[in-house]
């Protein structure tokens, strides 16, 4: 495990906007690589095999870095970001030590815990939230 859960508590909003950049950034790069590998078809029907060819090679390298390209440009913004800071180096250290795949599945994993299983007064406190207003909630 590369995160401990009062980091994740911590850093939750910027892990969360990672993992959404990264999946909408992912969906992006699959289909522009489909769209390349279409385009591939549509050359080599047009008699331009070395244009297909190189289309289509493109097409397959980008998809086979798809998740670490998706992961940097999901990154991309927060670069400078102070709040951010704890949260891409601690992505950058995972990152050295195992493949983009699953550090992201661990991150959102800890994220769907904390969904589950709302954080604890401690690590409320421990990550400067307030506690929850009494009386604020719906009545069951």
């Amino acid at each position: 495990m590369h995160f401990e859960r009062d980091f994740v508590i911590r850093n939750r909003e910027v892990l969360e906007g990672i993992v959404a950049r990264s999946h909408r950034v992912a969906l992006g790069i699959f289909v522009l690589t489909f769209g390349g590998y279409g385009a591939a078809v549509w050359l080599w029907f047009q008699d331009n095999m070395w244009g297909a060819l190189v289309v289509a090679t493109v097409s397959y390298l980008v998809f086979r870095q798809f998740r670490m390209l998706a992961l940097g440009v999901a990154r991309m913004p927060l670069r400078g970001d102070p709040q951010a800071v704890e949260a891409l180096r601690a992505i950058d250290v995972a990152l050295e030590q195992d493949k983009p795949h699953p550090v992201l599945a661990e991150v959102e994993a800890h994220l769907r815990a904390l969904e589950d299983e709302p954080p604890t007064a401690d690590e409320r406190a421990a990550a400067g939230q307030d506690e929850p207003k009494k009386g604020s909630g719906k009545a069951d």
